[in-house]
């Protein structure tokens, strides 16, 4: 009398009175592993209370169910750290979609993980597709940058058929090249030949002047390679022995967008052209910085 007292104690403990044994039995292979617990253990209880003719529960019996008893109420509850503030539910969430995917029949444990690999598969392939659409976005985006920023020009002094000469004069001139070979993004003026830089960045400068005696007699070619009227390069040949005289330079520097850079002819000094094109004056960006 005293044990059966003492199971029906267990049962109330445990929150679950027995009412068929069989349904209970079944429901076994169905449910998580904490509800196998919960259920056998009722179920043993169950077996004893409904059969008391057939012994009395042992010792051993006992605290097999009492063990199981309290493996259900270990396993069996919500998964918590304490802080200072008391009990934290550390059990991340469900996913809804996942569990709507799962409840149709728990006992099909392979189907149902294969759908939640196929749900993460389906996520993570959506989150790559999301990123090279990104990436792919911010190519375009550079592409079109360096498109809009290019900037390149290629002159020459003139175009005659007869050799021609720019100077000399009583004091320093700009060069103006009047034959155009190139000028991307117009930043060349013709008429001044001057180049105004469009966008900051490094760029590859170069000049070449020529000048020649008409007369056979002893010439001197100098002229200066100007940033913003200051010299950057000299364009000096004064050997005075011959009738030709030339020079070339060749700079890469960084400009910042509204410098002006030219070829000054120094007075005194003549250079000379034709369909040959010996002068000649170049510039082009060749990447866009903000700073050097």
């Amino acid at each position: 009398m005293k044990k059966s007292i003492l199971a029906h104690e267990i049962l109330k403990a445990i929150g679950r009175d027995v009412k068929d044994k069989e349904e209970q039995r079944q429901t076994v292979n169905k449910g998580g592993a904490t509800q196998q617990i919960y259920i056998l253990c009722s179920c043993l209880i169950g077996e004893h209370l409904s059969s008391p003719s057939e012994g009395s529960l042992s010792l051993a019996n006992m605290k097999a169910i009492v063990l199981l008893c309290l493996l259900h109420a270990v396993f069996g509850q919500e998964q918590t750290q304490f802080s200072w503030h008391g009990p934290v539910l550390t059990t991340p969430p469900a996913d809804p979609n996942l569990n709507i995917m799962c409840t149709n029949d728990q006992a099909e444990c392979g189907c149902c993980l294969m759908q939640k690999q196929m749900a993460r598969m389906e996520e993570l392939f959506n989150m790559t597709v999301k990123e090279m659409s990104q990436q792919l976005m911010h190519s375009k985006m550079t592409l079109n940058n360096i498109k809009n920023n290019r900037t390149a020009f290629s002159v020459a002094l003139n175009n005659e058929r007869s050799l021609t000469c720019f100077g000399p004069f009583s004091d320093d001139r700009g060069v103006p090249f009047k034959h155009i070979f190139l000028n991307l993004g117009n930043s060349y003026n013709v008429q001044t030949g001057i180049f105004t830089v469009p966008y900051s960045g490094v760029y590859n400068l170069a000049a070449t002047v020529y000048s020649r005696s008409l007369l056979d007699l002893p010439q001197a070619t100098c002229a200066l390679l100007q940033l913003n009227g200051v010299a950057v390069a000299p364009l000096v040949e004064k050997n005075g022995l011959d009738s030709e005289d030339s020079n070339t330079v060749v700079v890469v520097k960084h400009l910042k967008a509204g410098d002006q850079v030219s070829v000054n002819l120094q007075k005194g000094c003549n250079i000379c052209d034709d369909t040959t094109h010996y002068n000649t004056f170049t510039g082009f960006m060749l990447y866009a910085a903000e700073k050097a």
